[in-house]
């Protein structure tokens, strides 16, 4: 998994604090005001300032499980590689530590190169690419602009990061808290273990 921050909002603290004071006309002098406000936003739980930030990230080499669990985040803007445009590779596939940690990889590569077999026979027979790929394991490998702001990404890691998680979605958004907390410190260092 690589994920890249593509974009993000400008001075993301000082457009949080800004959107903030716009309630009672205050003002601030500098970052550290910002900050403060910041995190007694946070301590009063007081969300809706911080959906005036946002990040847009580059996401690549996660499976088609992660997608679908990442995509149950609704305020969240996504565009994702097609399978249906885009001819998947044998490859391009995730395989859990645990399949090695079991020592049955070697049945998972079979298993994963007797479906990309069938997957190009049917293509070779005139199938549809978006009816072929439904042959293709959840873990087919797949890419992914997301985009969504400082409030919904904190939600995200909020859940997402437990152990609970499943593994690949926790790795993403450890991904986006050790990246976003370096753009917005105040914003994100309450979740920083």
């Amino acid at each position: 998994m690589k994920v890249s921050l593509v974009r993000c909002t400008d001075d993301p603290e000082g457009m949080i604090a800004e959107a903030a004071r716009i309630s009672h006309m205050a003002s601030g002098e500098g970052k550290e005001d910002d900050r403060d406000l910041i995190r007694r936003l946070r301590d009063w739980g007081h969300w809706s300032p911080f959906e005036f930030a946002s990040a847009t990230f580059f996401v690549e080499g996660v499976s088609r499980s992660c997608l679908a669990q990442i995509t149950r985040h609704r305020l969240g803007s996504f565009m994702v590689r097609s399978m249906r445009y885009v001819k998947q590779e044998p490859d391009e596939v995730v395989v859990p530590d645990t399949v090695e940690e079991a020592g049955v990889s070697d049945d998972f590569r079979d298993q994963v190169v007797s479906n990309y077999e069938a997957y190009q026979k049917m293509l070779d027979a005139g199938v549809p690419k978006e009816d072929a790929r439904f042959i293709l394991p959840i873990g087919s490998k797949t890419s992914l602009y997301f985009k969504t702001n400082f409030r919904e990404y904190r939600h995200i890691i909020d859940i997402r990061k437990t152990e609970e998680a499943q593994w690949e979605i926790r790795r993403l958004a450890e991904e986006f808290l050790d990246q976003l907390s370096e753009l917005a410190p105040s914003v994100f260092e309450d979740q920083i273990d």
